[in-house]
């Protein structure tokens, strides 16, 4: 047995959610490569673009398959309900390609019980029967688990750029597609889903500049996976929010820099509608933007914060022949971050145990992750302020203000937000 297969194995066998009694899907094919897995909550309107829009010119049809979870709690309103119900017989009507495989989670009595019910729980049950399924092909190794919702279609050539940029990268145990939220026409609307994604690119720009190796952004239909990365992350937390961003981050924790791959060609389109039904996301930040006077993405976090944690990080290394090199590369108040986490002895216990540089390295950013990098920037905007996001893109990447309409925020028109967009996403 190849390690891959062994790493899949002891997940399927010790963590992997087992599917209802009900769900009967045919087996997969011995061609299969990708499975797409779409987690669907009154998606009636949208679902069918998100299906229809998968295709392929250099795979075969049978190397996809695609599993959707038409899902609900068992006390959800009678709307969603029936228009669950209503999905799931659109979705048996239509024709496509691929083999589509439905997994019923709506109808009375396989709804998800009230208290375990949400978009993580949905998930993870996709992503275990995907990986039972590429594994039960023999493709636990380079098997693919693409991760899109049903409101979220990708660009034509998604699939195939999926399978060939993946098999490029072998090292890679996941991946991460571009991304653009459609911008509607109505101007509050607009403003918010601008800003929300303006800062979204720099913030991943800030990471970048950091040298964290956690400068990628977590969107939950962006992500793709093989299924050996997966379970060697031990599957996706079956969270109501941010699943997507603690599975990443296990990634990178138990596969180093470099596991998860910036993807250059698949593109995916989230969502840019204001909604209630998750706590943290796109939804809710674009409908608290709108309709609450929430300015957290028009004042972001300081540069300075980044510039301060570039120049630690870069000490890193050298700190491991050398601790004062690293504690003098810490600001103040970095350094009185890192003393409130207890962090200097963390880190003189990481160096004991490292064997060289290199593995200090990685066990530093295990410990100082992601969600610690937040942490540390929410703090810096608390204590500095936020700073209008035009001129922290200008100061964080040097330009001179010519790409950049020189307005403040308080005259800066949607015109200047929808040329400062284009401009950060051709960056």
């Amino acid at each position: 047995m190849s390690k891959a297969d062994s790493t899949v194995d002891r997940y399927l066998r010790r963590h992997a959610v087992q599917p209802p009694q009900w769900v009967e899907l045919a087996a997969p094919a011995e061609e299969l490569r990708i499975c797409v897995v779409i987690p669907a909550y009154d998606e009636l309107e949208n679902i069918e673009d998100v299906v229809g829009a998968l295709a392929v010119d250099e795979l075969t049809p049978e190397a996809v398959e695609i599993i959707v979870c038409v899902n609900n709690a068992a006390d959800s309103p009678k709307r969603v309900v029936d228009a669950n119900r209503k999905t799931l017989e659109l979705l048996r009507s239509l024709e496509t390609p691929f083999a589509l495989h439905l997994i019923d989670r709506c109808s009375p009595g396989r709804a998800f019980p009230a208290q375990k019910a949400g978009v993580g729980e949905a998930r993870r049950l996709l992503m275990d029967l995907a990986t039972r399924r590429l594994h039960r092909v023999g493709r636990a190794s380079d098997g693919l688990i693409a991760c899109l919702d049903g409101d979220s279609p990708a660009d034509p050539g998604y699939l195939d750029a999926l399978w060939r940029e993946m098999s490029a990268a072998p090292q890679a145990l996941a991946g991460v597609c571009r991304y653009r939220h459609p911008i509607p026409d109505d101007g509050n609307h607009a403003r918010a889903i601008i800003a929300y994604e303006v800062w979204m690119r720099y913030f991943e720009a800030a990471l970048t500049l950091t040298g964290t190796p956690y400068a990628f952004q977590s969107i939950g239909s962006c992500m793709v996976l093989s299924a050996r990365g997966y379970a060697q992350a031990d599957g996706v937390p079956p969270r109501e929010a941010l699943s997507d961003f603690y599975l990443l981050q296990k990634i990178i924790k138990t596969g180093g820099r470099g596991s998860v791959l910036q993807l250059e060609q698949p593109l995916v389109r989230p969502s840019a509608r204001p909604s209630t039904r998750v706590p943290r996301g796109t939804g809710p930040s674009v409908r608290a933007s709108m309709f609450d006077g929430d300015e957290r993405f028009v004042w972001v976090e300081p540069p300075r914060a980044f510039f301060d944690l570039r120049r630690f990080f870069t000490a890193v290394r050298p700190g491991f022949e050398t601790p004062e090199t690293l504690r003098e590369a810490a600001s103040p108040f970095l350094d009185e971050i890192i003393t409130r986490w207890n962090g200097w002895a963390t880190i003189d216990k990481l160096r004991t145990h490292a064997p060289d540089p290199t593995g200090f390295e990685r066990q530093f950013h295990t410990w100082f992750d992601s969600l610690k990098v937040v942490k540390y920037a929410n703090r810096s905007k608390e204590n500095w302020g936020g700073v209008f996001v035009f001129d922290a893109l200008a100061q964080l990447l040097d330009e001179d203000g010519s790409a950049i309409a020189d307005v403040n925020a308080e005259e800066a028109t949607i015109d200047d937000w929808r040329r400062v967009l284009e401009w950060i996403r051709g960056y």
